[in-house]
């Protein structure tokens, strides 16, 4: 049956296109491209741990593990004005094939200041994929299920430390040494390790150059024709049918996004600056506050919790007495078992993971992918969602100094770092909330908070949590009852709200 050709307005063109097979692929490439970049980056702590013939110092590893993270601050801002003015697929292509070729370069790195920089570099590119992806979902899905789809491929971010796991385990164990004489290097398994863990991220960046560009986007440039031959093609494969069978004459878009020379630097400033102007203003403060708790909260105590696992299992191991888990805490402060950040030395090099490593971080992270996922479903009451989860983070840190039993204690401490199931929530706001001209700068400045909250949380837990364990969580969950205040002043449910 043929509709009826008009002039409409894009969200009731893009419900024209329905809800179908495009979507699915779509959303498949983009969570891959996610799990390929999370993947990348956290394995890398697990190549710098394994890569022995390097013969790394404790400093030296430190300073390779947080370069990525330092590259992700610097090029978040720019990258947020090319996909606003660029496009969201051309990020994606650019960003995560070149991503993908530097990861493979590293491999053949011939010392670690080498490594460190080709990775550092490897990572200003794949960074971009972090924004691009849930604005390219976002743009291109139906209103009903846009805010699922993007929970969705958090699941997979959430769940891409494990996968690293699961990738990292067999490949240390195989056994072989290529010697390559021109570099001076011998290819070992911590090497290929580095092209393992870029490999999926490679698959979905030669994925997504079979989709189309965001038709929002492209009607917001101007390019309407675009646009309408990009939400007709959804369309058809979506139904089946031909594309003409969705007859649109054209598109009326209100925010349309003005095209003037200017300088680079200038086009950015002027890119962000509706960010923190009114009626912007006061969603962005809102936004980057509950971002900058929920990614401080998770990163910060998540990367000690293999090591208070392993203080539990060898608390239970001596069948000595257990109060409380800020006691053991700082009883065995002294004595780390997997941090050995106080060592001049360094543990020994092993060449491999542990296995009771792998289980931790498999167990821990499928389970939050698992709830993320059960989250998904429950979108349309997403703003009530969030204020449960951090509520839920809040009540746990305040109770995990009073549990005289360890497996509760540990359980507490899981719940504490819940706070990442509101990612991809928030996520979904910055997709609702900003308009398409600044929507890819607004993302690209929330990674931007997070990663710089995770890097003040983790210094502030490493220096605080053997000192003054039931202060920091104490403190720290008021920190995140804040969150949950401020979250209480977002949009009601069911309430769309995008300002022109």
């Amino acid at each position: 049956m043929t509709t009826k050709e008009d002039v409409t307005t894009f969200e009731a063109a893009l419900e024209r296109t329905g809800n179908g097979l495009y979507n699915i692929l779509l959303v498949a490439t983009c969570g891959l491209i996610l799990l390929g970049i999370g993947a990348d980056l956290f394995g890398f702590s697990l190549v710098v741990a394994a890569a022995c013939d390097l013969n790394l110092s404790v400093s030296q590893k430190g300073i390779l593990t947080s370069l990525p993270f330092i590259g992700i601050l610097l090029v978040s801002y720019p990258w947020g004005y090319v996909a606003d003015t660029r496009g969201r697929r051309f990020v994606l292509i650019v960003s995560v094939l070149t991503a993908f070729v530097l990861s493979c370069v590293a491999s053949l790195a011939t010392n670690w200041i080498l490594l460190g920089l080709i990775k550092f570099v490897s990572v200003c590119f794949s960074c971009a994929a972090n924004s691009a992806t849930y604005t390219l979902v976002g743009e291109s899905c139906i209103a009903r299920v846009r805010s699922k789809y993007m929970l969705i491929i958090t699941c997979l971010i959430i769940v891409s430390p494990a996968v690293a796991a699961i990738l990292t385990y067999p490949t240390l164990l195989l056994s072989f040494k290529w010697n390559i004489p021109l570099l001076g290097i011998s290819f070992t398994p911590w090497r290929f390790l580095n092209v393992v863990l870029a490999i999926p991220a490679g698959l979905g960046g030669v994925a997504i150059c079979f989709f189309n560009e965001s038709p929002k986007f492209l009607a917001n440039c101007g390019r309407k024709e675009e646009a309408v031959s990009v939400l007709k093609s959804i369309y058809s494969i979506n139904h089946g049918k031909n594309k003409h069978d969705l007859q649109l004459s054209s598109l009326v878009i209100d925010d349309v996004a003005s095209k003037t020379d200017k300088s680079l630097f200038r086009a950015m400033q002027e890119q962000s600056s509706p960010l923190f102007k009114p009626p912007l203003l006061f969603r962005t403060v809102q936004l980057y506050f509950i971002v900058f708790v929920v990614y401080m909260t998770n990163n910060s105590f998540l990367v000690w919790l293999p090591y208070i696992l392993n203080l539990v299992r060898a608390s239970l191991e001596k069948t000595s007495d257990f109060n409380n888990l800020c006691e053991l805490i700082s009883t065995h402060s002294s004595n780390q078992t997997y941090i050995h950040d106080n060592s001049t030395e360094g543990p020994p090099c092993l060449g491999y993971i542990e296995e009771n490593i792998i289980f931790t971080l498999v167990i821990s992270q499928f389970t939050f992918s698992f709830l993320n996922f059960v989250i998904s479903y429950l979108m349309k009451w997403r703003r009530l969602v969030l204020l449960s989860i951090l509520s839920l983070s809040t009540l746990s840190g305040l109770l995990i100094s009073f549990m005289p039993e360890p497996i509760s204690s540990v359980v507490l401490f899981m719940m504490f770092t819940c706070t990442n199931l509101g990612m991809g929530i928030l996520a979904s706001y910055f997709v609702d909330l900003y308009p398409t001209s600044c929507r890819g700068m607004a993302t690209c400045l929330s990674i931007m908070v997070g990663r710089t909250s995770s890097f003040i949380g983790i210094n502030i837990v490493g220096n605080t949590i053997f000192t003054h364990c039931e202060v920091t969580f104490y403190l720290w969950a008021l920190l995140v009852l804040s969150s949950a205040l401020v979250a209480w002043f977002l949009p009601p449910d069911k309430v769309k709200e995008i300002p022109s």
